[in-house]
């Protein structure tokens, strides 16, 4: 579960980075800070 935890973390790490050209320090923070509100859930998360 963790392996699919951390593959879709890179995804949308990437996703945004490379799309929308976020700074891959504040793409950490936000995938962070949206995680523990609940606005993000990844594969294996409930």
């Amino acid at each position: 579960m963790k392996k699919k935890e951390q593959s879709s973390r890179q995804i949308v790490i990437c996703h945004l980075v490379t799309i929308l050209g976020v700074d891959i320090v504040k793409t950490t923070q936000l995938i962070d800070e949206f995680g523990n509100v609940g606005i993000l859930v990844l594969e294996g998360q409930s």
